[in-house]
Order: structure tokens, then C-alpha cells, then sequence
């Protein structure tokens, strides 16, 4: 009896806030099976995105971090081909404070970046989009140990519980002083162990992006010496310079798609960077055109499944998806770069052209779900040993409760 009036009391609940809206609902978490990354029903999911600059320099110099967020997801702007954005991903990228000096530095002795990017975080959540915490070193990952430790272990624990939440431990490491690949991979491999095995013992569930060595081009020594543990997605950045075969040094075209190819064989790859433009200062590291980089290399990520998010929603960083506005000390209007040879519109719209495709969700909950779900109401031991609570707990805070239920409705009966 005491089993039949607690699903009915939970039906009944159900039922009830099925007619309400709550303000925001938790984004699916996201896990790896494979070569795939897969949302809880086990389909496979595509993330496609776009790259902010420095979330400090944002705040403080391009009209704010959540005015970014939303100008990168609304469905109202027309510029290009396409009605709205459809943006899946926003990267949120923090400068390291020994390498440049950005406003709202990292330091984990007081709450200034955390502030800032817990503002941004649940704004992604707001929009349905899922954030990258992106910890943005260019550099040899044995020179910065000891701050990427500090900021991890400061901001693993304070996202643990945020579904929609990649961490992204060194954004690009170089590594590259050594003869063989899989000598570089097994010196950027060293680090990334350790900061895995430190985020891990705070975040067990988020999905975290590995660099890799030579800029993010190094990618094959990683499928006979991966990284242990779950969840672990690698990562490449691809320009034109690699693409057009512009350099004449490996790894050029032939032996840098070889790399993702190998490595996306066997494990996700995410291109956290790509993107072009004709009339960038930064020459042929970014010169393409819509015809010779960008529509290939986005058949390229369809074609093996690699998530991606493009460099980069600014003005002033390169390759620039928006027009410099004639007073930079009033951000805008904030005019996306158009034709054969910008990426800004081109972007926009494959965001559009790609917006139902691979999309995370939970599935749709049928009787056996709400049995299911019933059984855990009020459980409060949920953890990765009973699977959150057989994931029930949507919000991976430890306990079955009202927040669970709103997540709950949103899937209640959705393909009847």
C-alpha cells in the first residue's frame, strides 16, 4: 500500500507541474561510449558551437558577457541565410593571468571570475546551450603546472553538478621540443593524467576536453596510450594553414587529417577551433573561403561525427566572425562578416542548416520511468554508484526531489 500511495502521490505531482514551466531545466548529461558522445538515451550527439574571447575582456570592453551569450542565440537575427542562431555550445574562454592581463583575473583567493563565469554558466543553461569552461593556455603544459592545478581545483567542485558543463583543461598545448609524435603526446599526456585524476575527484560526471601537443594537431599516439578514466573527449584545432596544405611542414594536410581520422576512430574528437577569413592579419594561418575550407571541413566533421565550435564571436581577435565597429568604446552594432572569404554568416547559418541534427535530449518517460522514478522520490544517497539514483537525479546534487520532478514533466509522455 505505502508503494502504490507514493506513485500515486508522485503521478500526481507529475500531472501537475507537467502544466508548469519551470525557469530553466537542466540540460542532459552527456557521456562517452566509444567513439561517440552520447546523451542518456544513448543517442548520439553532435555539439556545434561558437567560441567567445576571454570572458573578462568581454565584460569589461564588448558590452558583457550575457549580452554575448544572447546575441549568439537569438532566433531572431536574420543576418545571412538563416532566421535565428541555433547555437548548441559556447566556449568560454579564461586567460590564464601569467600570460596576458585580462580583467577579472583568476585568483583563487577571492570570487571575481567565479562571479563572472557562474553568470555566464547558468545564462548557457537559460538558453539551452552548453558551456565549455575553457582554461586557455597556449603554451608547454609542463611550464603551468602549478596555476592549472589551483584553478582546477577551485573550479571543478563549484561546476560538479552542471550538466551542461565541459571542462576544457588546457586549451592548447604545445609540447612540441621532442623528435617523435609519440614522444610530444607522451609529455602532454603526463599532465593531462593528473589534472584529469584532480578534476575527477570533484566532478565525477562532466565531460572533459583534452588538449593535444603541437597547437591540437598530434592526435594518433593517443589511441595506443590514451588518457585513463571516463568521460574523455580529445580535442583539434583545424585552420586553413593545415587544411589548403600551406605549410610545409608536418603535419600538413595529409598527415594532420591522419591524426584526427586515427584518434576519431577510436574516441571522440571535438574541434574546439576552426575558422577563416580572407582579410585577416594573421595570413595564411586562417585564409580560406567558404569553397575551400569552410564547407569541406564542416562535411568533414559530419562525416566523423566531431563536434565543433568556431574561433571566434568577436571583433578584434582573429580570425573575427564580426565587423570592427567605427567606436570601439561603444560595442556594435554587432555586424556579422558575409561573403566567400568571412565566416561569420557562414557559421550562423550551418548552425541553422545542422539545428535538429544530433541534438542531446532524455528520451520520453513512460509509466515504467515514473515506477522508476517513484521509487527513488526523497532519496537523498544518489552518486555514481547507484548511477544517481538509476538518474533520477537529473541535477546530480546528491537527492531525488521537486527540481527532479520539473525535469521529470518536461520528458513526461513527450512522443505521445
Amino acid at each position: 500500500m505505502m508503494k502504490e500511495y507514493k506513485n500515486s502521490a508522485v503521478a500526481s505531482l507529475v500531472l501537475f507541474l507537467a502544466l508548469m514551466s519551470p525557469l530553466f531545466a537542466a540540460l542532459p548529461w552527456l557521456h562517452v561510449d566509444g567513439n561517440k558522445i552520447k546523451d542518456p538515451a544513448g543517442n548520439v550527439v553532435v555539439l556545434r558551437g561558437i567560441d567567445m574571447v576571454d570572458i573578462g575582456s568581454v565584460e569589461q570592453w564588448h558590452g558583457g558577457v550575457i549580452n554575448m551569450i544572447d546575441r549568439l542565440t537569438d532566433k531572431t537575427d536574420s543576418q545571412g541565410a538563416s532566421s535565428g542562431w541555433y547555437t548548441r555550445v559556447i566556449r568560454l574562454c579564461i586567460t590564464p593571468p601569467d600570460i596576458a592581463s585580462r580583467p577579472y583575473p583568476f585568483n583563487p583567493n577571492d570570487t571575481i571570475l567565479y562571479d563572472l563565469l557562474r553568470a555566464a554558466v547558468d545564462r548557457c543553461a537559460q538558453r539551452d546551450v552548453y558551456a565549455i569552461i575553457d582554461w586557455h593556455y597556449s603554451r608547454n603544459t609542463f611550464d603551468h603546472i602549478q596555476p592549472t592545478n589551483e584553478f582546477w581545483t577551485y573550479m571543478a567542485p563549484k561546476f560538479a553538478n552542471d550538466s551542461h558543463v565541459l571542462f576544457e583543461l588546457f586549451q592548447e598545448p604545445v609540447n612540441r621540443d621532442f623528435l617523435l609524435d609519440s614522444q610530444k603526446w607522451a609529455s602532454v599526456r603526463t599532465d593531462m593524467q593528473n589534472w584529469v585524476d584532480l578534476v575527477r575527484t570533484y566532478a565525477p560526471d562532466n565531460l572533459i576536453l583534452v588538449g593535444t601537443p603541437d597547437y591540437c594537431k598530434v592526435l594518433t599516439p593517443v589511441v595506443s596510450n590514451p588518457i585513463s578514466g571516463t568521460n574523455i573527449v580529445y580535442t583539434s584545432h583545424l585552420y586553413p594553414l593545415q587544411w589548403l596544405d600551406n605549410s610545409w611542414l608536418p603535419p600538413n594536410k595529409t598527415s594532420f587529417l591522419k591524426h584526427v581520422t586515427d584518434c576519431a576512430a577510436v574516441f571522440p574528437v571535438f574541434a574546439t577551433e576552426w575558422g577563416f577569413s580572407e582579410t585577416a592579419s594573421s595570413g595564411s594561418l586562417s585564409d580560406g573561403t567558404i569553397t575551400n575550407y569552410g564547407q569541406p571541413i564542416h562535411d568533414f566533421f559530419e562525416q566523423y561525427q566531431i563536434s565543433h565550435s568556431g574561433w571566434i564571436a568577436s571583433y578584434d581577435w582573429e580570425p573575427s566572425m564580426f565587423w570592427r565597429p567605427d567606436n570601439v568604446w561603444l560595442p556594435g552594432p554587432w555586424q556579422l562578416r558575409c561573403g566567400e572569404g568571412e565566416m561569420g554568416c557562414f557559421a550562423k547559418d550551418r548552425l541553422y542548416l545542422k539545428r535538429n541534427d544530433n541534438q542531446p535530449g532524455w528520451g520520453c518517460f513512460t509509466l515504467d520511468d515514473l515506477a522508476r522514478f517513484a521509487g527513488w522520490w526523497n532519496s537523498t544517497d544518489c552518486g555514481p554508484d547507484n548511477t544517481w539514483c538509476q538518474d533520477c537525479d537529473f541535477y546530480h546534487d546528491g537527492a531525488v526531489e521537486i527540481d527532479d520532478l520539473a525535469e521529470f514533466t518536461k520528458y513526461w509522455l513527450c512522443g505521445q
